[in-house]
């Protein structure tokens, strides 16, 4: 197993010689066999080796366990550790959002946090081969398309914080370079078992990985050892056709941005793409689709919640007549105009390369003004010290919010599914898209509004309504100036 791994290193260029691997520990058998073998490969790769674990506070003493035992265990092979705290279903219950997906969002975090902290160099994470087969058949069973079905990359850029509240963006290489590797990606759980049980390396065992409330145990409890009564090697054959997906998926994809560079025109006032509707309509269905997704992704940064059924809806565009259109998610909207296909309105405000991709700005707030542009949009901002007394503005384009009250980083950006507001200082939510039916803003006028937020939680719908949530009392010693100018009505 350990001259597999580090073919894998190896042929995937997953570590340099010199370089710091910070392992993910949770005290599982399959982190502390990660941490084992890279210890084991330290001396052959010339690396060296760190570690960082999570506490979650959703196990109570168990969880309490599994960090003393990970302490334990690092302490006594000499690996540098940090550990972090964070009460992950408080943040689950602020966002809205699962314990499992606000778990995976702080977990990264911490980790990108440990990365800086140790001046590290990768990170590494325990997924194996079976983890792969769980994730592919989870997103199959979601409806996820070729890149989903691909199933995991050894090396990846570490997933997109700047889209969550829970830690602050990457300043790391890792903006689109691959931080975060898999050197167990080709390795079973049964072997790593094996390998642990070989050794005589204790490990701890997670309560939670036995309860069927998650989707993704329920798979592995129960899906996978059904396949592998009709062929033992079913987990493997899974991820071999995933691979092949992927090679096939990367070549489509490929395809399809070369058609789209040869035939779209693009504008950054905007956003805008602009498509040749016969030409789209002759391609076959999946390139057309693929274009479609390539042509979304430029505009928005990503595709979330964009589903084979939205391209599918572009393209009946494409046989109707001038003036339909449709909204899809990211705030964009896609209509036909004498025969051109035209999608405006992402969030991106530019086209960035799929490798480069940065959905929004954070503002960091300082006592020096800063700048950012959003949709033709001018923000300053900074941190100001109030007096004892001031008046707050009472001005439409610029804004004051009690710093005390801000809790996680904040993001400049267009909206998005969930976006919320406080309507009332006693309390009382408002969605952002209510309240944009409410004001009759027009449809394809809404994606290109600039918000400021805190996960999902607007402070400002520039220009127009300000949550109470942040509002500034006498009480209130910093507070955060936003300005805004080349506000239309």
């Amino acid at each position: 197993m350990l001259r597999r791994i580090r073919e894998t290193i190896e042929r995937e260029g997953l570590i340099k010689a010199d370089e710091l691997v910070v392992a993910g520990v949770s005290g599982g058998a399959d982190s502390i066999c990660l941490l084992s073998v890279l210890l084991e490969l330290a001396g052959r790769l010339g690396i060296r080796t760190a570690a960082v674990h999570v506490h979650h506070r959703i196990r109570g003493a168990e969880a309490d366990r599994d960090e003393a035992f990970v302490r334990k265990f690092c302490a006594g092979r000499g690996v540098p550790l940090l550990v972090y705290h964070r009460n992950v279903p408080e943040l689950a219950k602020e966002r809205g959002i699962s314990l499992e997906e606000a778990g995976r969002e702080v977990r990264y975090a911490c980790f990108e946090e440990a990365l800086r902290e140790l001046s590290g160099d990768r990170l590494a994470v325990a997924h194996n081969r079976d983890d792969n087969a769980e994730t592919v058949l989870f997103r199959l069973f979601r409806g996820s398309g070729l890149r989903g079905l691909s199933g995991m990359d050894f090396k990846a850029p570490l997933p997109c914080l700047e889209k969550t509240a829970f830690g602050a963006g990457s300043s790391l290489e890792g903006g689109g370079s691959s931080v975060l590797i898999r050197p167990l990606l080709e390795i079973s759980r049964k072997e790593i078992e094996a390998y642990l049980l070989e050794r005589e390396i204790p490990f701890c065992r997670d309560s939670t990985n036995a309860s069927e409330e998650y989707g993704r145990n329920r798979i592995r409890l129960r899906i996978l050892p059904e396949a592998g009564k009709i062929n033992e090697e079913a987990a493997a054959n899974i991820v071999r056709a995933a691979g092949m997906l992927k090679e096939a998926g990367r070549w489509m994809e490929r395809e399809a941005a070369a058609w789209l560079d040869g035939q779209a025109a693009f504008e950054e006032e905007g956003p805008v793409v602009r498509l040749p509707g016969g030409a789209l309509a002759a391609l076959e269905p999946a390139m057309s689709g693929l274009v479609l997704r390539s042509a979304l992704e430029r505009l928005t940064g990503g595709l979330k919640d964009v589903t084979k059924q939205h391209t599918d809806s572009i393209l009946e565009l494409t046989k109707k007549g001038t003036g339909r259109r449709i909204s899809l998610p990211g705030g964009v909207t896609a209509r036909n105009e004498y025969g051109t296909l035209i999608l405006s309105g992402g969030q991106a405000g530019q086209f960035p390369e799929p490798e480069d991709r940065m959905e929004e700005r954070f503002l960091f707030p300082e006592e020096i003004w800063k700048e950012e542009e959003l949709f033709g949009k001018r923000f300053r901002y900074r941190r100001v010290r109030r007096k004892p007394g001031q008046k707050i503005p009472e001005n439409r384009y610029t804004k004051w919010f009690a710093c005390d009250k801000i809790k996680g980083n904040l993001s400049l950006r267009g909206r998005r599914p969930g976006d919320w507001f406080q309507a009332f200082a006693a309390g009382g939510r408002q969605t952002v898209k209510a309240y944009m039916v409410n004001e009759k803003i027009p449809p394809d006028v809404r994606g290109r509004i600039p918000l400021l937020a805190e996960g999902s939680h607007v402070l400002w719908i520039a220009g127009r309504r300000a949550s109470e949530a942040y509002r500034v009392t006498e009480e209130c010693g910093w507070v955060l100036e936003v300005t805004v100018s080349g506000m239309q009505e």
